[in-house]
């Protein structure tokens, strides 16, 4: 009872009518437990909190779907400016996708007594003030908010996953292919043909429909959706199967824009987006990668050419994510510019490891006695190679000569390659006048086999 006040009192919601009342039809595949924070604490759960039913057998999400907050926060926006520029400044142009949360696209569906303070009217304001933020970095950003007023359309949602429909994939991509064809840089690429036709009907059971099942034991079924492909419009069997040769756009974002082995999880927005752009587009979208997952992989693949970047990449970005990670920065600025194979390397080191425990520390690099280097830590980075490509968690700490020291934790997601690792020193006044002594890592899960180590570091 007095978990159910605290959420009352944080929240500002009444108490839910299916934990107080006789439930009717569907009402009864819900349980009071999706209130309870105990179910939240592990693994994909995390990101379902808390289940929130909707009218109609909609299920939301309190935390994502029906949040009200959004952007980058002020603390990073000096870093995203940079990454722009940076990007600007290789020769490429940045086209964000922000896709609007599914209360913003569905708010006739969220309950009253289950909103979780869910305002529309400011939700769409804050929304409308984060897409000004990345336009004022230097970004080019189509104009999401336009979906929200869309009316009598089939579904953009599904309504128990966090996924968009086929349909809200087509008409995100119609609205984002419309934007880019303004844009000068649009005359420069190659044209290519694209025809799209139907293909298999996607059953979509839902990520909130299992947490329902998980938590209540019940579950309002599967939803269906038309499934849709999109292919060249050619006789030529080399053109439909071969690879992208230099692409001139790249596409990088979540699962909702990701082309995956399983038919029943693809939306098609690449697809899309080729049709209506008439241009070929190189796809390194993941699932479960996160906010720049799917951009670091690229970034650091043999597909990326920073002498010959691509002319525009896209980038979908779910609302909720902030950019506020900076990790995020610190990593994609240095690949964006080709790494230590386009600047200068002041040291380097090559090391052999065996198998290292949790919180064992090794030095990898080392800057003091007589071979001591004197240089600006501004403008300088480390890139650790590791042979074995599997090591992907662990921290690097990096100590200065004025007593300080940075700690950064790389995890990268399972489905990132392992292998490089990038991080600009820090740029902390707490760093200004210091010089780099040392860096050593620390594995922060157990390092059970060997690997080769390189470590530089480049300016």
């Amino acid at each position: 009872m007095k978990l159910l006040v605290l959420l009352i009192l944080v929240f500002n919601i009444s108490t839910p009518a299916f934990a107080e009342s006789k439930c009717e039809g569907l009402e009864c595949l819900l349980c009071e437990e999706l209130t309870n924070e105990e179910h939240y604490k592990e693994g994909i759960m995390k990101a379902m909190r808390f289940i929130a039913p909707g009218k109609d057998s909609w299920l939301f999400r309190s935390d994502f779907d029906l949040s009200n907050e959004f952007g980058i926060p002020r603390s990073f926006l000096e870093d995203y400016n940079r990454l722009i520029t940076t990007f600007n400044d290789q020769g490429t142009e940045v086209v964000f996708v922000v896709q609007p949360t599914r209360g913003l696209m569905n708010p006739s569906k969220v309950r009253a007594d289950l909103a979780y303070g869910f305002n529309f009217d400011l939700a769409k304001n804050n929304l409308s003030l984060f897409l000004d933020q990345l336009r004022t970095g230097g970004a080019h950003v189509p104009d999401s908010i336009a979906l929200l007023d869309r009316t009598n359309k089939p579904e953009y949602f599904f309504r128990r996953d966090h996924h968009w429909t086929p349909t809200g994939s087509k008409e995100t991509a119609k609205l984002v292919a419309d934007y880019i064809k303004q844009l000068s840089v649009y005359s420069d690429l190659s044209n290519k043909q694209y025809v799209t036709e139907e293909s298999t009907v996607l059953p979509k059971d839902g990520t909130m429909n299992r947490a329902l099942r998980l938590i209540c034991g019940n579950n309002f079924g599967s939803q269906y959706s038309q499934g849709y492909q999109t292919v060249p419009v050619s006789s030529d069997e080399d053109a439909l199967f071969g690879d992208v040769e230099d692409p001139e756009v790249v596409l990088v974002g979540t699962s909702n824009t990701a082309d995956r082995d399983d038919d029943y999880k693809n939306y098609n927005f690449n697809g899309f987006l080729k049709e209506f752009l008439e241009v070929d587009i190189l796809n390194y979208a993941l699932p479960g990668a996160g906010q720049d997952g799917a951009l670091l992989q690229y970034l650091l693949s043999d597909e990326y050419d920073s002498s010959n970047p691509p002319k525009i990449l896209v980038w979908e970005l779910p609302a909720s994510y902030k950019l506020d990670d900076e990790k995020i920065y610190r990593q994609l600025i240095p690949a964006i510019n080709g790494a230590c194979e386009n600047t200068d390397v002041i040291l380097e080191r090559s090391h052999s490891l065996g198998p290292m425990k949790k919180a064992d520390r090794v030095e990898v690099l080392s800057n003091t006695g007589k071979l001591r280097k004197s240089f600006t830590n501004r403008d300088s980075f480390l890139q650790l190679d590791f042979s074995n490509k599997k090591l992907k968690d662990f921290y690097v700490i990096t100590y200065y000569d004025n007593g300080e020291r940075d700690k950064v934790w790389f995890r990268r997601a399972g489905i990132v390659d392992g292998g490089r690792y990038l991080l600009e020193l820090s740029n902390e006044d707490r760093f200004d006048s210091a010089k780099l002594m040392s860096v050593f890592i620390e594995p922060s899960e157990e390092f059970i086999e060997s690997t080769d180590l390189t470590v530089q570091l480049c300016q």
